[in-house]
């Protein structure tokens, strides 16, 4: 199981974000140097040339797009539900 991840580098410093719009919600359009749409769709482009998705701001940050890979596990929910289920199906034997 894999989760989008983007990356942003700025002086030395790393964040990680869940998607473009969370970055954008932290730094504004004019002081990251391009608006979200602009850069989901140069992630678009670069993705449909097989490039790597890594944009360059004129305002110096560098911000990736990428996987993050989780482990798959059961929920806690899932589970109980399972459970739950399987009483279900079970005859009732009084």
């Amino acid at each position: 199981m894999a989760r989008n991840v983007i990356y942003c580098e700025k002086d030395g410093e790393f964040e990680f974000f869940g998607s473009p719009s969370a970055l954008f919600e932290r730094y504004g359009a004019e002081e990251i140097g391009c608006s979200v749409q602009y850069l989901n769709n140069t992630y678009s482009k670069l993705r449909k040339e097989g490039k790597p998705l890594e944009y360059k701001s004129p305002t110096g940050f560098i911000i990736r797009k990428g996987e993050i890979v989780l482990k798959v596990t059961e929920t806690k929910s899932a589970n109980h539900l399972g459970k739950k289920k399987a009483m279900a199906e079970q005859p009732n034997n009084l």
